[in-house]
């Protein structure tokens, strides 16, 4: 990783913070684990770009001053991964589902929900 030592572990430690208090409206069943958003961490999910949509403005937890790149809020994340998932549980034919991916990074994972 291009961080300077400790930054990964204090970004990691505030953005939990902020995680857990956007998660208190999930009922218990849909919390997250300590693994799930340790997994979500060290995937990087979190970490955003330097342009932001003005959108996006209430995903943003905070832009890191080093770089610019913009830290992404992981309990929204959270909150709308359990909103597509329990979306796509409904559907009655899965071959109705359809995963698209506009960046060439989401192909890894529109090619696995596909199997």
């Amino acid at each position: 990783q291009n961080f300077p030592k400790g930054l990964r572990t204090v970004t990691q430690e505030n953005n939990k913070a902020c995680t857990m208090a956007t998660l208190s409206s999930l009922p218990p069943i849909l919390q997250p684990k300590e693994e799930d958003i340790q997994m979500m961490l060290s995937a990087e999910v979190h970490i955003g770009c330097r342009n932001s949509d003005p959108n996006m403005r209430e995903y943003i937890w905070r832009r890191r001053q080093q770089d610019g790149i913009h830290i992404l809020n992981i309990g929204k994340t959270w909150e709308k991964l359990m909103l597509a998932a329990r979306v796509i549980v409904a559907i009655e034919n899965p071959e109705d589902v359809i995963a698209i991916s506009a960046r060439p990074y989401g192909m890894r994972a529109v090619l696995k929900f596909g199997m």
